[in-house]
């Protein structure tokens, strides 16, 4: 029988026998039940037995028939602001991919920092990070991987077959695997940069009251990935898989990387409304005081209209205009988010209203006891084991309620254990089938699987440090 297909039936088992019991001492039968279908969910996200976005629908169907939320309230879910916010950034990097700006970027800055291979791995992983930031992780991956072969074959030709040394075996194997890791790493820095954090902002507004705004969120994200990145680096260069190479004369490297050439009409134009859409989500919160109706998803539909509204300066063959984004490109964004994160919001709302996550937060209570920055680390650690077996998003939806509940039940603001738990969410570096940017960079034969493993053991371990150390310092400045 499939992984999927045990998972199906182990989830509708463990809900049907859950639902059969009677709830334990101090949960009501109303947080039972939300137990019970997260578990079901759980088990079916972790094991994709049925789609994830379908499995995301769940709620809508399940909490009214339980009685637990009426179906007006959890379609309102489905429907938050931050699904606004996570479909507009995607159009900004669909438009960004179309006409080629990550790879002006990438070739611009690679070409400038010289040819040591340290400095150009580094140069590699800030850049990717750079473009993670407003750029789906994949799709970051995906741009990157021929700019680090074309690096690669100047360094050591282009015949991946050849034979090669340790040193560099090594270096091939550290920037192939740079990309995955500084593109999640990247990710950590806007609300717009992975999918975890779009949910995190909108259970922290249901669930806890807390809103997060973009600015807020690069506050602590950019800092996280600055301290991460330059980390990262270090353990590939000097602990996972150290390198010494001779540098790749310049030529070489100019050849095999080629010109972007002049910069372009679409180029310019696409440049300048991501750079608006940048500013305004930055000044935000100047702007509310004259625009009391600007919100930071506000402002990423308006950039996505802008993007269909203007015309790149192109033509089609038959003569017809294009627009900097057609909706032949807009049909490549995220679309399914609406049901996953409205799932999960759904879902994490109930297990807080319900009662659960203050059940669950006492029930640990050899964690609840520590002091903040320790429970914090504790919390980092656990979503990050589970999150390199089970998906990013899952493990958010279930873990920052049961976090916050934690955090409360020990006199601490349950927003700073709830985003930890998120944050925490988006590790997962050591498994090949941990995140897709993980897939992509293992299924090009040149990462091998123990290099992997170890290399996103140690960042998983550094991330969680440092996701701990933020939340406990610097988040409660900025929330």
């Amino acid at each position: 029988m499939s992984v999927g297909r045990s998972g199906f039936w182990l989830g509708v088992a463990l809900f049907a026998s859950m639902q059969a019991m009677p709830a334990p001492a101090g949960l009501s039968a109303e947080g039972w039940s939300v137990a019970a279908l997260t578990v079901l969910i759980a088990c079916w996200w972790f094991t994709e037995a049925v789609p994830v976005a379908l499995t995301g629908s769940l709620p809508f169907l399940a909490l009214p028939l339980l009685g637990i939320a009426k179906p007006d309230a959890i379609a309102a879910q489905y429907m938050s602001p931050v699904m606004f916010l996570i479909l507009g950034g995607a159009m900004l990097g669909l438009a960004f991919e179309r006409w080629g700006l990550h790879r002006r970027v990438a070739l611009s800055v690679v070409s400038r920092v010289g040819s040591s291979p340290g400095a150009l791995l580094f140069a590699i992983m800030a850049v990717t990070a750079c473009i993670s930031m407003w750029v789906n992780n994949s799709a970051t991956t995906v741009m990157m991987l021929p700019i680090a072969l074309a690096v690669l074959s100047a360094t050591h030709g282009d015949d991946p077959a050849a034979p090669l040394g340790r040193d560099a075996k090594n270096f091939a194997a550290a920037l192939i695997l740079s990309i995955a890791l500084s593109s999640n790493l990247g990710g950590f820095a806007t609300p717009i940069g992975t999918p975890v954090n779009a949910i995190a902002i909108g259970i922290l507004e249901r669930s806890f009251g807390v809103q997060i705004s973009f600015l807020q969120w690069m506050a602590f994200g950019v800092p996280f990935m600055l301290l991460a990145l330059p980390a990262c680096w270090w353990i590939l260069r000097r602990i996972t898989l150290p390198f010494e190479l001779a540098a790749p004369h310049p030529e070489a490297l100019r050849i095999a990387l080629g010109s972007p050439g002049a910069w372009t009409v679409p180029e310019w134009r696409v440049l300048g409304v991501v750079s608006l859409v940048a500013a305004a989500w930055i000044f935000q919160p100047l702007l509310a005081g004259s625009l009391p109706g600007l919100t930071d998803a506000g402002i990423a539909v308006a950039g996505a209209l802008l993007l269909t509204i203007l015309p790149s300066g192109t033509v089609r063959d038959d003569g017809t205009a294009l627009r900097l984004l057609e909706w032949e490109d807009a049909r490549r964004a995220p679309w399914y988010l609406i049901l996953l994160l409205g799932g999960g919001l759904a879902l994490a709302d109930a297990v807080v209203k319900s009662g659960l996550s203050v059940w669950l937060g006492s029930a640990l209570g050899a964690v609840g006891g520590l002091p903040l920055l320790p429970m914090l680390l504790a919390i980092a650690l656990l979503c990050a084991f589970i999150t390199e077996a089970a998906s990013n998003m899952a493990t958010a939806t279930i873990f920052m309620p049961i976090a916050g509940g934690l955090s409360a039940g020990a006199g601490f603001d349950p927003a700073l254990a709830a985003l930890c738990a998120a944050m925490a969410a988006n590790l997962g570096f050591a498994n090949p089938a941990a995140t897709s940017s993980n897939a992509l960079v293992y299924s090009s034969g040149r990462v091998p699987i123990a290099a992997m493993l170890k290399s996103g053991l140690w960042v998983d371990l550094v991330g969680a440090v440092l996701i701990a150390a933020l939340c406990a310092s610097i988040v409660p400045l900025v929330i």
